[in-house]
């Protein structure tokens, strides 16, 4: 799954009037719902595991300690009802850095099958609350969740690229309603991630 606008808040540059990731430990906001819905997820058979762009400090916002404190911050708190994110992969490179890592192209999530062998990848999904979330996970031929508003420029963009999610939801919560209640239309015998 992504990290940022699925798991914790974006947050507000009020000096630019834009919305970024947590750039600062201090900034982190798991939204409350998803410690249990971690728990049901995990609980269904799902191994969790996390890829996420992160380019902040090669932009210069901050620094990869400050990176990697925020990340900590999230899984702990992500983490407190007792679920466990198995992995995380990070890419710290910028869109024109070309790197085989950074959404859409799949390298984190094919770092993720790697770190946690033994998940059928047909039977797994992509969360995320962007195109470039979506668009990893299709290339990979995964399920795949948009969560979020359903906004209409989104949709229009969806459309455009010939990009159809498996499943849009408001959340993370949402979600593991939703595969509970039709868990035998998603599920198999085999792991699912």
């Amino acid at each position: 799954m992504d990290r940022d606008g699925v798991l914790n808040a974006m947050v507000v540059d009020a000096e630019h009037g834009t919305i970024d990731s947590p750039l600062h430990p201090s900034q982190v906001e798991v939204y409350p719902w998803v410690p249990r819905a971690l728990v049901r997820l995990e609980g269904m058979g799902f191994g969790l595991a996390i890829a996420s762009n992160q380019p902040a400090a090669a932009k210069g916002k901050t620094t990869l300690e400050q990176l990697r404190g925020v990340h900590a911050r999230v899984l702990e708190r992500a983490q407190s009802d007792g679920a466990r994110i198995l992995s995380s992969h990070l890419c710290f490179h910028r869109q024109e850095d070309g790197c085989a890592c950074r959404k859409p192209r799949t390298g984190l999530l094919e770092q993720a099958f790697e770190a946690n062998p033994g998940y059928d990848r047909r039977l797994s999904w992509m969360v995320g609350d962007g195109i470039r979330d979506i668009q990893a996970g299709h290339a990979l031929a995964l399920r795949t969740v948009f969560v979020g508003p359903r906004k209409i420029e989104y949709l229009k963009v969806f459309e455009d690229r010939s990009l159809h999610p498996t499943l849009r939801v408001q959340d993370l919560l949402e979600l593991s309603d939703l595969l509970a209640s039709r868990r035998a239309e998603w599920s198999d015998d085999t792991h699912r991630a």
